[in-house]
């Protein structure tokens, strides 16, 4: 049987109701989404260095290659972003919502 010429038929259980009167309403987020939040704070250049080095686990040397930045500054950024997450893991364990800053 080729799908799209068989006639569909009824889709789905008897028991729907057949009317709209049902209003479904999509619910924002209640809960803060400090990780959301810290990652939109970070500029292009520190998310493409947390992702290369530590999502695709490349070296110091190696990002500082791929992205043609120095290598000073490759290890200080990735320092810089070693110590907020290692701050934000431990406020996390804590159980407190301190706020994630970038300074």
């Amino acid at each position: 049987m080729i799908a799209d010429t068989s006639p569909l038929g009824h889709i789905g259980p008897p028991s729907l109701p057949t009317n709209n009167t049902i209003p479904f309403r999509l619910q924002t987020d209640q809960y803060d989404d400090r990780l959301g939040t810290f990652f939109s704070n970070l500029s292009w250049t520190d998310r493409q260095v947390l992702a290369l080095h530590f999502a695709e686990r490349l070296s110091p040397w190696e990002i500082h290659v791929v992205l043609n930045m120095s290598m000073s500054d490759v290890l200080c950024r990735v320092q810089r972003l070693r110590k907020i997450a290692r701050e934000s893991m431990q406020a996390s364990q804590r159980g407190s919502s301190s706020q994630l800053s970038l300074k």
